[in-house]
């Protein structure tokens, strides 16, 4: 018998409709930074979204809810700059003037004597000085590429804090508009998923802001009472990783370990068992309080989320993959909602007929 032909029709609308897929996904990833922003000022306005809601409860208007909100925040935390701006810069002013002290010492050590002499890093170390010291001016250049990013990165943050504002004042009346393209049946069934995924963003965030903010306090009061140096830097680095859910706690315990051994060894020991302690405590005790009873995320998949959106976005995706998680967890558990209920009853019919066998 001859080989049968088999014939594929493609339509028109099929073809259209994987051209425009096409290209939103080239536009996706030629914009990926702006949707990165974007989604970033979503996050934060979701976050503080039950704070405005409950606000406009209280008979706020929730453009004046919002604004309200936005200048508490920035409020706050000029005030703590300006409250920690001077001792932390004199701590890095203090730090950048005692390296060459620390240099010093670390040169007349026996143990880095004999790594110089028996790997020959002298006439290294004294050439790499002359090609710095050769390459002073060029350095205007690159002063003035550092100052044009930091320019950029605050445009960035001020662009990001409106998009932020907007989308919080908007929420509403973007969630109405997304809800009038479905049918009532489905509106019913998922602006209950929306409000719930809103609020797991919101407890996610502002919790681990509370507990960086208790972790950064433990660490300073720790190196302050042991004479470590530089307790107000330590105690910023040690919040500021903190904000990374799982292992930024095991970062910021590394880093103060590693200062404590520039003063002594029973220092270090001192305060590696100060933060092994304070990590139980804020596994245990702590984060099941302001943060695990909201988001109900088990710690594997808390740190696999983490990993995952760590190595998409780095740090900004390893701080939201947690709130990312949560709201993934509530949509699956919905949709899957009607699966589960048939084959329980399926389960249970498949009992019922072996008893009656």
């Amino acid at each position: 018998m001859p080989p049968q032909r088999v014939e594929i029709v493609i339509g028109v609308r099929t073809l259209l409709t994987l051209l425009g897929a096409g290209l939103l996904v080239v536009l996706a990833i030629l914009s990926l930074s702006t949707l990165v922003s974007i989604f970033l000022a979503a996050v934060i306005a979701l976050g503080l979204d039950p704070v405005v809601t409950a606000m406009v409860r209280r008979g706020w208007r929730r453009s004046r809810a919002a604004l309200a909100v936005f200048a508490g925040l920035f409020v706050a935390v000029f005030a703590l700059a300006v409250i920690a701006a001077d001792p932390l810069w004199r701590e890095i002013g203090d730090f950048a003037r005692a390296l060459p002290g620390y240099w010093y010492d670390l040169q007349h050590t026996a143990t880095f004597k004999d790594a110089v002499n028996t790997a020959g890093a002298g006439d290294t170390i004294r050439n790499a000085l002359k090609d710095a010291v050769a390459a002073l001016p060029t350095a205007a250049a690159t002063l003035l590429g550092a100052a044009s990013a930091i320019f950029g990165s605050l445009l960035s943050l001020v662009t990001l804090t409106f998009l932020a504002l907007f989308f919080l004042m908007e929420r509403p009346a973007i969630t109405d508009a997304l809800f009038a393209l479905a049918t009532p049946q489905t509106e019913a069934r998922w602006r209950p998923v929306l409000e719930e995924s809103i609020h797991a963003i919101s407890s996610s965030l502002i919790g681990n802001v509370a507990i960086s903010v208790i972790a950064g306090t433990v660490a300073g009061l720790s190196a302050w009472a042991l004479g470590m140096p530089f307790p107000i830097v330590l105690a910023v680095l040690a919040g500021l990783l903190d904000l990374i859910p799982q292992v930024g706690a095991t970062l910021a315990a590394a880093v103060l370990v590693v200062v404590g051994l520039t003063v002594s060894v029973p220092v270090a020991v001192a305060v590696l068992v100060i933060q092994l302690v304070y990590q139980q405590v804020e596994n245990y005790v702590i984060y099941p309080i302001v943060y695990r009873r909201a988001v109900k995320l088990s710690a594997y998949t808390t740190i696999v989320a983490v990993l995952i959106a760590a190595s998409l976005l780095g740090v900004v995706g390893a701080i939201l993959a947690v709130p990312l998680a949560a709201v993934i967890k509530i949509v699956l558990r919905e949709a899957s909602a009607p699966r589960r209920a048939r084959m329980a009853a399926l389960r249970v019919a498949a009992e019922r007929e072996r008893i009656a066998a």
